[in-house]
């Protein structure tokens, strides 16, 4: 071969890239990442689905509950649908896995996620003039800290509401518990305030209405209270005030609800002179008790009801379901498509137990009214309480049928 024949020869061709037994080493990385991506989705979506069918079976049954119970009931949709979006990145067996169990996972609370769907009714729902306004609304310990103590008597006025329905009308010392309880003895203000009304005061429960009151029945458990019990045992175990109204030739009763909250948000139960196991049974017992009481009542009573106030219950709770099988959700009433009513940002903060404590979080609802009889509720909505209280006051409108 002479040298010429060396220069025109062909250059070699050149080396292939590095690989392994499968192919580039990039697109084994990217196939393992996949991989671990559709089982850690898979195994994200079986706890999810373990967790919601736990916590829908023993929801208002079993006094732990509550901690499961805490989840903002609208995740029980968004956290499968989510787990369903996320579904399309992962891989053969692996996808088809991971979404079977996003959706498993959406079937337990599909029905307690509190979306209101009858807001997509079209039309309007026109108010009948002659209606009565009712508005239910939980005070925050009647706005203790707020620098205008009239501000809430102006707020309440503006409303102009037929009856109103006060919850934590009382003053709470911050930091002490369940004992630091004490009544407001502003009945002569409330009757300056509101000429012409009737004034009814039980416990921390103020009823305010335009029209005679002819009965206020005692049941449940505050029936079987002494009658020189402290303030601190009454505010307990006193948590329905049931008022019966004369409206034109018609009774009506009208309950004022605040059902005991599931654990007082300064009390830690991890205290070593607390026991977790009796506090959360004797509040779930409370609870549980109060509702029964409140739903025998019901049953005999003759007259139709209005049923509103804070049930300290969001709709994937099961404390709720005895009401729901005898009384009527107004909610259908509303054109609030995600009704929220808790945790808004308002003077009463928490913020000496932690910083998270005093943020406003409004991803719950847990105040809600309910019907019972020959009633028609024509308007239902959650208003703003203009900063003065972490709840939203309810607003119905309704009608004697």
């Amino acid at each position: 071969m002479t040298l010429h024949d060396i220069a025109a020869s062909p250059a070699p061709p050149p080396a292939p890239p590095a690989t392994g037994p499968t192919g580039p080493r990039w697109r084994r990385a990217a196939r393992a990442l996949r991989r671990w991506y559709g089982w850690l989705l898979i195994a994200t979506a079986a706890l999810w689905l373990v967790y919601n069918v736990v916590r829908r079976a023993t929801t208002g049954r079993w006094h732990w509950s509550i901690l499961l119970d805490a989840v903002p009931p609208v995740l029980l949709v968004a956290v499968p649908l989510l787990l369903l979006g996320l579904g399309a990145a992962a891989c053969g067996r692996r996808r088809r896995w991971a979404v079977a169990l996003a959706l498993a996972g959406l079937l337990p609370g599909i029905d307690q996620t509190g979306v209101n769907l009858h807001a997509l009714r079209p039309g309007d729902r026109p108010v009948p003039a002659d209606a009565i306004h009712v508005v239910s609304w939980n005070t925050n310990y009647w706005g203790m800290s707020n620098e205008d103590p009239q501000a809430q008597i102006r707020f309440l006025r503006r409303q102009d509401a037929d009856v109103y329905l006060l919850q934590e009308h009382v003053i709470w010392v911050p930091g002490t518990g369940e004992v630091g309880y004490f009544p407001i003895p502003d009945d002569a203000r409330l009757r300056a305030e509101f000429p012409g009304y009737h004034i009814v005061r039980r416990s921390e429960l103020v009823t305010i209405s335009r029209f005679p009151v002819v009965a206020t029945p005692m049941f449940g458990p505050a029936a079987h209270l002494p009658p020189d019990a402290p303030f601190n045992e009454v505010f307990s175990r006193d948590k329905v005030l049931r008022t019966d109204l004369r409206v034109g030739d018609t009774v009506v009763s009208v309950y004022n609800v605040h059902v005991t909250v599931p654990t007082a948000i300064d009390l830690s139960v991890l205290r070593p002179q607390v026991d977790p196991d009796s506090y959360f049974r004797r509040k779930f017992d409370w609870r549980q008790a109060e509702v029964r009481g409140l739903v025998e009542d019901l049953k005999t009573n003759p007259h139709p009801s209005i049923i509103s106030g804070d049930f300290n219950a969001t709709s994937s709770m099961g404390t709720l379901d005895p009401l729901r099988e005898v009384a009527e959700d107004a909610t259908a009433a509303s054109r609030q498509p995600l009704p929220m009513s808790w945790r808004f940002d308002a003077p009463m903060t928490f913020r000496w137990d932690s910083p998270l404590a005093g943020l406003p979080l409004p991803f719950w609802r847990i105040d809600w009214t309910f019907t019972r009889g020959p009633v028609t509720a024509h308007r239902y909505e959650l208003a703003s309480a203009e900063h003065l209280s972490d709840h939203r006051p309810q607003h119905l409108w309704f009608s004697i049928a």
